[in-house]
This record gives C-alpha cells, structure tokens and sequence, in this order.
C-alpha cells in the first residue's frame, strides 16, 4: 500500500498544537500523535474527531484500522469509516473504499460494480491513482464493459498529472490498441483514430485519423462512420463534402440517431446532396422521436419555415424543455407571434430569458429589444444594455447598431458620441445600412463634413436615397467636399427618379433659381409637383408659389391657394403667412430652401407598434450546419 502510505504521510505535514489545551483540534492532535509514532493516541483523537462528522478524520481513523496501527487491525471497522467519509466526498476514502470492495476486504465478498463506482467518483475528484485505476478497470473489463476507449481516456487524464505510472500505463493500452488496430480491429481502429484525432497521448495528426477512421468505418463500424463524416465535413478539401453523406447515412441506417439528424440537415441545405426537404424532413423525424434535442428543434424549425405553425411548435417545445437554447429562442418567438401557440408574451419573456441565460446571443438580442421596448415586462433600458453588450460578441449587426443608437440617444447610459461612433462602426463593417447612415448622421451633426461625406457616398452608392440628396446638397454647399453642381444635379436626380420627395422639391429648386444650370420655371414646377403629390409640404408650398406669380405655368390663383392651404395644413408656418399673402394681393412670398434628412434611423425604437414579425431574430437551419 505504498499508495496510501504517501497520501498519509503529506496530510501529517503541521505544526504540532499544545497537547494541554482541551479545545484543541482533535484531527490535528492526531496528526502529530501519527507523525510522533505513537498510534495509540493518533486513534484516540481521530475517533474524537471522526465521531463529530470530520471526514479527513474518518479517513484517517479507517486507515489504523486497515492497518493495525494503534488499533486491532478490522478491515469491517475500516469500510465502516471509509464509507462515512466517502459519502461526504472525499476522494482518498472514496478510492480506498473501492480498493477494499475491489479485494474483498472488510465486506462479505468482492464487489468490482461498486469497487469500480466508487473509483469513478474518486477519478471525477481529481484524485490521479483513482483515475488510472479506472483505466485499468475499463481495460481488463472489472465491474465495467471492457472498453479500450475509456480505458485510455482515464490514462490519458491520469497522465496529463505527470504520474510516471500513468504515463507508462498509458503507453502500454497505446501499444495494445495500435497492434489491435493493425490487425484489424475496427474498434480499435476507431479508438486510436479518435487519439490522433484529438491529440490526446498522441500527437495530433488529421492524415492519420481519417485513415484509422476510413479504416474502421468501411469495416461497418457506425461511430466511425459518423466520426468520419464529421470530418469530411469540416474539411479544407473542396471534395470532402462529396462524401460526407454517404457516410452519415451508413451510420444512420445503423441507428446512429446524430448521424440521422446531420444526414436531415444535409437534405435541408443541398449540401454534398441534392436538396430534398422530404428526406431531410425523414431523418430529422427518426432521429428527434430518439429524443435528441438538436433535431427536433431542426424540425420544428422546417415546420416553421413551410407554414405548418402547430408542428413546429410542439417540436420546438419539445426540444427547448430539453435546454436546447436554439429552440428556446424560436419557441419563443412563435409565442410572441402567435404562431402555432395562442400569444402569449410571458412565455415569449420566459423562454428568451432561459436561451439567454444560456448564453444564446440571439435570444440576448431579443430579450434587449423587449426590455428597451416593455413588451411583455417593465421597460428596463439598464438591463437591455447589459444583453446588448452580451449579444452583440456573436455575429450579426443588430446588436451593435442598437447599442450604437443607445449611446448616441443616451438611453440607459450616459450619452456617448465616441462609444456611438465605434458600435456604428462595428455594425456598418458587418453591412448594416441603418449604422453606416448613422455614422454618417454622427458626422455630420458634429461638423465632420468630410468623414461624413465619405460616408454618405458609400450608402448612396449602394442605392441609399437619402443618403443620395445629402450628398447631393453637400456638393452644392461645399461640405467636405468642393462645390460642383454638375455633380449635385446628378445625385438629387438619382433620388428624385426614386420618388424622394425631398431630392425631388431639392431639384425643383436648382432649376428655379437657375443655380448653375439654365434656369427652366418649366422643370421646377415639374419636379414641385412631383413632390407636392406625395404630400412634401415644402415642396407644396413651392408649387403654389409658381400658380401665384405665373413662373412655370399660367398664374392660377386658385390653385395657388389650393397648395399653399395643403401645405398649412401640415403645419408649415409659411405656407399660412403665404396664403394671407396671396389672399390680399400683397407681394413677398416665402420659400424654403433645400431640405435634407440627417435624422437617426431609429425605426426599431420609435415604431408604434413595434413589428416583431420583422423585428425578432430566430435561427434557420443554414446557420447550424457547420
């Protein structure tokens, strides 16, 4: 036992206490009692101790007893301590006690199922000759199912704590299971490609993994067949994909139920297969009636996806009890919507919130946008930013566009333009059109003209209206950029043929004053009156103004009034004071100049109500392939 004699020998390492002093710790005392030789007093102390529930104590007394020292030797009274101390976790009674059950000593017989249970909490303790005696246990097959897989995990593990013991073992199972290998043994085939594979006793080589695995699998060896798709699968080589199904199907028709929901999502994506969503949806369905989480939660996601609202909810339910945090945030939002489930926005809350605590960066996401919004709870703009810090590590914009609205608005934190600036900036990299013009708003408002410019022109070159009329207006003005016209004229002609009311009254303006180009009443009124049908209250007023002085078109006095009242109606102020104006026959009418939008985009926090149809992320099946 020179295993214990060691384990003993490093607990007596103290400074002995006053053996006077009543109140002293009994363990200690037996420990310096041990240390001294004398046994006799080392049982007394730690009996005192172990009667008060100490489990080192209890240990400790079970070991006099194996071993007769200061005590009849009684191996019962031994298993009888050892298992008091045991139940209270501690591994060196734990493994002691299995040492016993494993030999027979102090109990009726041998019992290697208990024996090998209870190195099995000893080993998951952390204690390394518990972790080696499993893998002996699992190699020769004690009280467990023979299993050179285990075997040379728990060697692996017991090695990693640089036991020279270990280490050895370890390299003798390494020779047993390579020689099995050689000769054909798909198991053990399986089992050192899963070695080389990991880099674990050995160092890591993909070469040759895929080979002990191709090996194993075309001998029938349905983990290998998975393990071997699985590695196609994350392949570098563009052809791997080719033969990934294959190999998930061979497993699958083994009743490989993973292999079976890999193989689903393979049909459902066309990858390495021509797309078939009725196999897809045949292997999803085998695999999640197994109870796997991950399938049923695909299939509940396919449902969804093809309108059958009932299926997939009640897959999604099932799957999302079971802590699939990809379930719990699409359960989720079928609840919020409706969908499959009557509405219900505290299940909606109550399944967000479970995804999010298990760190599901969407279902974060979602559950901010809740709070910022008080959607089925308190309106909590503290707590939304916290998730928002937390979803937005995973990939997507949206949760740094939102953050980045939050700290230029200063909701739920102090407003910050460089904090605002570096979220925008973050989203925009990432193709959100809403930051790049917000980021370029940013600018703007604070006189950044060219940074701003620059921006603009990216958004308005990917077709951003409103971009294209600031932009336009920035070269007429001379803002971050030189004054052109010609190019000014193009950018708000761009917009206006896009029906942008501003651009369109913009350019109705351009040509009204002749403003570096011919002056043409005729085009101004043209574009006015463009604007001004879509109910562009600037450009209504303008209108009037042409009927009222003749410019563009006949005067007409009636009509004049006609637009100009339209354009009071929406509050313009000039457009009252025009009125009076034409209606007494005075002259001095008023006009507004170019008008332009650098307002935030903040639909999803000012639209009422807010649409959470369009506004909820949920997971497709395309981003749970790889």
């Amino acid at each position: 036992m020179v295993l214990l004699a060691v384990g003993v020998a490093l607990y007596l390492l103290f400074s002995a206490p006053d053996y006077g002093d009543i109140n002293a710790d009994g363990l200690n005392l037996g420990k310096t009692a041990y240390q001294e030789g004398d046994y006799h007093n080392a049982a007394k102390w730690f009996r005192l101790a172990a009667k008060k529930g100490d489990k080192e104590a209890q240990y400790l007394f079970a070991m006099l007893y194996r071993d007769g020292k200061g005590v009849q030797r009684d191996d019962v009274e031994a298993v009888v301590h050892l298992k008091l101390s045991a139940k209270q976790k501690f591994a060196q009674a734990q493994y002691q006690l299995a040492n016993m059950l494993e030999y027979g000593r102090g109990v009726p017989a041998a019992d290697l199922k208990a024996a090998f249970g209870w190195y099995k909490k000893a080993a998951e303790n952390g204690l390394t000759a518990a972790e080696l005696r499993m893998a002996v246990m699992y190699s020769e097959g004690r009280g467990v199912k023979k299993s050179d897989a285990d075997a040379l995990l728990w060697a692996i593990q017991a090695a990693n704590s640089h036991s020279i013991e270990a280490t050895s073992y370890l390299q003798r199972l390494l020779n047993k299971v390579s020689a099995k290998a050689s000769a054909g043994d798909s198991s053990a085939q399986f089992v050192l490609a899963r070695i080389y594979q990991q880099g674990q006793g050995l160092n890591a080589d993909m070469e040759k993994a895929e080979q002990w695995l191709h090996q194993s699998a075309s001998s029938g060896n349905a983990k290998a067949q998975f393990h071997l798709a699985e590695l196609l699968l994350h392949s570098s080589k563009p052809e791997a994909i080719q033969h990934v199904a294959g190999w998930y199907a061979k497993a699958a028709e083994q009743e490989n139920m993973p292999a079976a929901a890999r193989l689903g999502v393979l049909y459902a994506l066309g990858e390495g297969v021509e797309l078939n969503r009725d196999e897809a949806l045949k292997w999803l369905q085998k695999a999640a009636e197994s109870g796997l989480p991950s399938p049923q939660s695909n299939l509940g996601i396919m449902y969804a996806e093809a309108g059958n609202d009932a299926l997939a909810a009640s897959w999604l339910e099932k799957a999302a009890e079971q802590g699939d945090k990809v379930a719990q945030n699409n359960l989720a939002v079928m609840y919020a919507l409706g969908r499959g489930v009557k509405l219900d926005l505290k299940s909606t809350v109550k399944w967000f919130k479970a995804a999010a605590e298990n760190d599901d960066a969407l279902a974060q996401y979602n559950l901010a946008l809740m709070y910022i919004r008080g959607i089925g709870l308190m309106q909590n703009e503290d707590v939304a930013l916290e998730l928002l810090k937390k979803a937005q590590t995973a990939a997507g914009f949206e949760a740094k566009l939102l953050l980045g609205m939050m700290y230029d608005l200063g909701h739920g934190i102090v407003t910050s333009s460089s904090d605002a600036e570096a979220w925008y900036q973050q989203a925009s990299e990432l193709g959100s059109e809403d930051a790049l013009y917000n980021l370029a708003a940013l600018y703007y408002r604070q006189l950044k003209y060219k940074k701003a410019f620059d921006l603009f022109v990216q958004a308005a070159e990917k077709g951003d209206v409103e971009a294209q009329n600031t932009i336009a207006s920035m070269y007429q003005n001379g803002q971050g950029v030189d004054v052109n016209i010609e190019q000014s004229i193009h950018w708000y002609a761009l917009a206006a043929k896009h029906a942008y009311a501003p651009a369109q009254f913009n350019l109705g303006n351009i040509y009204r004053k002749g403003d570096g180009v011919e002056q043409q009443d005729d085009k101004a009124v043209q574009w006015y009156r463009e604007a001004a049908r879509q109910g562009f209250a600037e450009a209504q007023n303008a209108l009037a103004y042409m009927y009222a002085l003749g410019r563009g078109v006949s005067i007409d006095r009636a009509k004049s009034d006609h637009w100009f009242s339209k354009a009071a109606k929406q509050g313009l102020r000039i457009a009252e004071q025009n009125i009076s104006v034409l209606r007494q026959n005075k002259s001095g009418f008023t006009l507004t100049s170019g008008a332009i939008d650098i307002q935030l985009r903040l639909e999803i926090l000012e639209e009422k109500p807010l649409n959470l149809a369009n506004r909820l992320q949920t997971y497709h099946i395309a981003q749970l392939n790889k």
